[in-house]
């Protein structure tokens, strides 16, 4: 559950012209890279990244939900 302020940034991240499609799932894979990288090394995972991570992936899930039509064709 993210707190009042990370999900305005999600928010702005989601509506943001600037940021492609692309950037959001390469931001999400580095960070994945990332952790997988701590993980099997056996260090520490900051906690920051955990945040930036589940702050990208809502504004992910956001920017697909808002380009998804729930009614591609006509109605009749």
């Amino acid at each position: 559950m993210l707190n009042e302020e990370a999900k305005a940034l999600s928010d702005g991240l989601a509506h943001s012209h600037e940021i492609t499609d692309y950037d959001f799932w390469r931001a999400l894979k580095s960070i994945e890279d990332e952790l997988y990288w701590l993980e099997r090394n056996r260090r520490p995972i900051p906690i920051d990244l955990v945040y930036v991570r589940a702050i990208v992936r809502t504004a992910r899930q956001k920017r697909l939900f808002i380009a998804c039509d729930p009614a591609p064709f006509d109605s009749f």
